[in-house]
């Protein structure tokens, strides 16, 4: 092959070598955004979840003063009774709706972390056939330049004394 030949291809290469490694600055800036997007969605999530729970322990707190202000004044025994049977069941009403929240936002958080995971997963699965590629590239560039010098020498006019 001609060196002109050569020097062309070798001009393609690096082009191509040059949008490899733009590639893999691409996929690190997409992966430090999705990170970032994962963060401020985690802490979202957090500030969701306080929210809800703090929305019910105010219902507990309301629930309980609307019952002490009912059963305030009682002091027989079938009153009283009744009183703790309602504060019991305030409490166990507030447990379980704690629960399903937890368990709601615990699946919310699953359900983000596995999207991240799966969005990760597909950029460094990119990223290595990039960087396979760019390798290939660079070598094939390398083993070019070595031709076109050798092409080059060979193709020079000797001179013999």
């Amino acid at each position: 092959m001609g060196w002109a030949a050569l020097s062309l291809r070798k001009m393609t290469l690096k082009q191509r070598i040059n949008n490899l490694e733009q590639r893999l600055v691409n996929i690190s800036q997409e992966l430090q955004s999705m990170y970032d997007s994962s963060s401020y969605a985690e802490q979202a999530l957090g500030v969701e979840k306080n929210q809800a729970m703090a929305n019910l322990q105010n219902t507990f707190a309301t629930n309980n003063a609307t019952l002490a202000s009912t059963y305030g004044g009682a002091t027989d025994a079938a009153g009283l009774a009744e009183y703790n049977t309602q504060l019991q069941q305030q409490q166990m009403s507030l447990m379980y709706s704690q629960m399903i929240q937890n368990s709601m936002f615990s699946a919310k958080e699953q359900a983000m972390q596995e999207a991240v995971n799966q969005a990760e997963t597909q950029l460094q699965l990119e990223q290595e056939q990039v960087e396979t590629q760019l390798a290939a590239a660079r070598a094939e560039y390398q083993a070019l330049g070595q031709a076109v010098s050798q092409d080059i020498q060979q193709g020079a006019i000797h001179l013999v004394s």
